[in-house]
């Protein structure tokens, strides 16, 4: 059985519920990768017990060595991985004297914000990171400055003032991040205080810059690990030099002086032969088979399973583990399924079982569709549990 990982604001957590009030038709149409959106519920419950102070300091007792610090009046960012003690010594005293003490990557160490990343991954389309983000009061850890993927920041304790430029300054890359230069507020400013229960979402490249009033701040960013147009662009490019050895070629001789019409007119002629779309919908299959592996994926519950198995029977619960992302190729006789690194084949008839037992959130096993008795319907969920794709309910 999977572990149960209890949370009110988790139970049903969908992006909806993320980005509530605003609907997902509005936030896809008017701010996704488009502009900032702040929302004020009025709700310090809204997040329950999704994080909370004492589980902080719980989390720097258990591992000292991944807390980083920063300061934005003497621009100081720190970590202390060298010497556990001391530099623990040196985490409390920075904190006592102003500094925001950060937790990197705490999804890979925490199951409830393993869940949130996991549980938003599939839905959004992109993975998701949690970064979490203490703050004393009158604190200020970071100078203006943008960030190079879009995050969602979630307050979950006391609450901070925040200014955000209205225009985007840049567009950046994955893999471009911001100077020392231009890190001050230019220009008009959304300028507002989050409070428990509230929530910002700021796209790449929107300068930005928060710090605490009387009390303690306790946020949680969610940054979003990109899957980027360019990479399907990359992908397609490549696929095309696969199924074309002519396309191996070294650059002609003399390429370097003289005209090149030749040469436009040959790569002309490679980009209008993939804009084909029985080729592109081939490299789209494969590139969201390679994207699958970019999602994490939860074993919880799979050691206690195979150590102390607990027979099937036909009324026991099942439903899909939670944020599993996979993907299903459908053949002449057999259907593929990816997830993780994995790929398992299965004969053709199961297709109907299989779309109902990854696809229904809850069920009995003698409730699954297709064409299996009831004694092959437990030894097929038997199958999807011993792969993780699916766990007791």
């Amino acid at each position: 059985m999977c572990p149960t990982v209890t949370s009110r604001f988790l139970e049903n957590l969908t992006l909806a519920s993320l980005i509530a009030p605003v609907t997902e038709e509005e936030f896809r149409a008017r701010y996704w990768e488009q502009q900032p959106l702040v929302i004020h519920r009025e709700d310090p419950g809204y997040y329950g017990d999704l994080f909370s102070l004492r589980e902080f300091d719980e989390a720097i007792t258990r591992d000292p060595t991944y807390v980083k610090i920063a300061h934005a009046p003497t621009m100081k960012v720190a970590s202390y991985k060298t010497d556990v003690v001391k530099g623990l010594e040196a985490v409390l005293a920075d904190m006592r004297n102003g500094c925001t003490l950060v937790l990197d990557q705490l999804h890979k160490k925490h199951p409830k914000l393993g869940l949130l990343c996991r549980t938003l991954g599939p839905e959004v389309g992109h993975p998701f990171q949690a970064n979490v983000y203490l703050t004393p009061p009158h604190g200020k850890g970071f100078t203006p400055h943008w960030d190079n993927h879009d995050v969602f920041i979630l307050q979950v304790v006391g609450f901070k003032k925040w200014q955000i430029e209205k225009e985007r300054r840049t567009l950046p890359g994955k893999d471009e991040n911001m100077g020392l230069e231009g890190r001050e507020l230019r220009g008009e400013l959304f300028s507002f205080t989050l409070n428990q229960g509230d929530m910002i979402y700021i796209p790449r490249g929107f300068v930005h810059a928060a710090e605490s009033g009387t009390e303690a701040s306790l946020h949680i960013t969610l940054g979003l690990t990109a899957i980027f147009f360019e990479d399907l662009l990359y992908a397609t490019i490549k696929a095309a030099v696969l199924r074309d050895d002519r396309l191996r070629a070294v650059m002609p001789v003399g390429f370097m002086q003289g005209a090149q019409e030749d040469v436009v007119k040959r790569v002309m002629t490679v980009l209008q032969d993939a804009a084909d779309a029985t080729f592109l919908n081939t490299v789209m299959d494969e590139f969201r088979d390679k994207m699958v592996k970019w999602f994490p994926i939860d074993v919880s519950g799979q050691v206690l399973n195979f150590m102390q198995p607990i027979p099937l029977t036909g009324e026991d619960i099942v439903g899909p583990r939670r944020g599993m992302v996979y993907q299903m190729h459908v053949g002449d006789d057999s259907v593929r399924v990816n997830f993780g690194s994995q790929s398992i084949t299965f004969p053709g008839f199961l297709r109907p079982s299989l779309d109902f037992a990854l696809k229904t959130p809850s069920y009995a096993i003698s409730d699954v569709v297709g064409e299996l008795e009831d004694d092959e319907k437990i030894v097929f969920i038997e199958r999807l549990l011993l792969e993780g794709l699916v766990v007791r309910k």
